[in-house]
């Protein structure tokens, strides 16, 4: 193999010699091989050459558009924790001036949902673990002053009976503190007419409340698509 070595030392071309600069670069060149760095090699002058491949920026797309996360609601463009795709001028001298996104990359967003994906089977966990308690505690029993008709002096409405459920002490504390858990009806509890037949149990309207001593069927929201009924007894003191 033919080969071709360059150092430090005189340099004779023709019929001319030169002296290489002290930081030319000592490399040896094998025909039909990858350069070989001297031992003195200068690595700092080789990085252009040996460099590695730019990694790709995974938050442009293809339109030239730059993938972003939201901060915040913004009006028109998406509510907070909104993953999308704007304008780089929009980003620049919108979004960005007003702390309203970050520009995110594929990698980040796949490690947002797995988060998110984790975080939402947990809250799926303890609704279900709540429900339960819910469903074999018993009856909620309130003592309120009632006329000799079973006529309450007031009305018990939906945040009365949510209150008297979170101070039960049923539950661990701040278990239904989450802004989304709310009672969302309540029933008469079914009874049965004189011929034995099931009576279904009435709507109370919220706004008013219950009325009169007797039993009652509350259904409270724990998370999106879980639910549970649970048993209310309302005695005259």
């Amino acid at each position: 193999a033919q080969a071709a070595f360059v150092s430090s030392s005189t340099v004779r071309s023709g019929d001319k010699s030169f002296a290489p600069s002290s930081s030319f670069t000592q490399i040896r060149i094998v025909q039909g091989a990858s350069p070989t760095i001297g031992r003195n090699a200068n690595l700092d002058s080789l990085l252009p050459l040996f460099g590695k491949k730019k990694k790709k920026d995974t938050t442009v797309g293809k339109s030239g558009k730059i993938q972003v996360k939201l901060l915040k609601h913004v009006a028109g463009t998406g509510q907070a924790g909104d993953v999308i795709m704007v304008a780089p001028a929009f980003f620049v001298n919108k979004l960005q001036k007003t702390g309203s996104a970050v520009r995110i990359s594929d990698e980040e967003v796949a490690k947002d949902n797995a988060v998110k994906k984790e975080a939402e089977q947990e809250a799926k966990q303890a609704a279900e673990d709540l429900k339960f308690k819910l469903e074999q505690m018993g009856s909620l029993k309130l003592v309120k002053k009632a006329g000799p008709d079973g006529q309450l002096f007031g009305g018990i409405g939906y945040k009365n009976i949510f209150t008297e459920l979170k101070n039960s002490g049923a539950f661990p504390k701040g278990a239904l503190d989450a802004k989304w858990i709310k009672i969302t009806g309540i029933k008469t509890a079914p009874a049965s007419d004189d011929e034995g037949n099931e009576v279904k149990g009435e709507d109370i309207d919220g706004k008013h409340g219950i009325k009169a001593t007797g039993d009652y069927i509350g259904t409270i929201a724990l998370l999106k698509g879980v639910s549970a009924d649970f048993k209310i007894s309302i005695a005259p003191e």
